[in-house]
């Protein structure tokens, strides 16, 4: 991460942290729209997105003081967010809804295609690979979103989820082995 950053978000966190809203203000402002696209991608819901992200910022707000700096701002705020998103999505008022996964996080060399009826063959294969990865047990799949969509690094997987580092890889690597397995047999 750029120090220009890292400073910049250190002085800003020293002036929330002595009660500064503008400071604050200009953080969320910053970093809202990662923690909006990183829920939405476990909610598939713009209004749950919102509200998620807005309890998490509430909770920031509340939280600033015990931020310590032992990892990035981001980091931390990412990990309030996702243990919000857990606690709603087992909430009864969450309506079981599947992971979000764009047909950018799964690399797949498929041929070009020049006519329609092949381009929607393509299609509805990465809408099948996306239900698959829907499909897996929700650590596998936190785990391989965070990292094939969200593009965190492996230790910044262990501090959001909370998680030993190499059970962070055992679980990305087992999900990519079954996305891969799963191709084999049904493309």
């Amino acid at each position: 991460m750029n120090k220009n950053v890292l400073n910049e978000d250190s002085l800003l966190i020293n002036k929330a942290q002595n009660g500064d809203e503008g400071a604050f203000n200009f953080l969320m402002t910053k970093y809202y729209p990662r923690v909006y696209a990183s829920l939405y991608s476990f909610t598939k819901s713009k209004e749950d997105s919102e509200d998620i992200a807005q309890q998490t910022f509430t909770k920031v707000w509340q939280q600033i003081n015990s931020f310590r700096g032992e990892s990035a701002l981001f980091t931390w705020i990412y990990r309030i967010a996702i243990n919000l998103a857990k606690n709603y999505v087992a909430s009864s008022a969450y309506k079981k809804q599947k992971i979000n996964i764009s047909s950018d996080s799964v690399e797949i060399d498929f041929p070009s295609y020049e006519n329609p009826e092949n381009s929607l063959m393509h299609l509805e294969s990465l809408n099948r690979i996306k239900s698959y990865v829907d499909s897996l047990p929700e650590s596998l799949r936190t785990a391989f979103t965070l990292r094939e969509v969200d593009g965190k690094s492996y230790e910044e997987i262990a501090n959001i989820t909370n998680t030993p580092i190499g059970t962070v890889r055992s679980r990305i690597f087992r999900a990519r082995e079954g996305v891969l397995e799963y191709i084999a047999e049904e493309l």
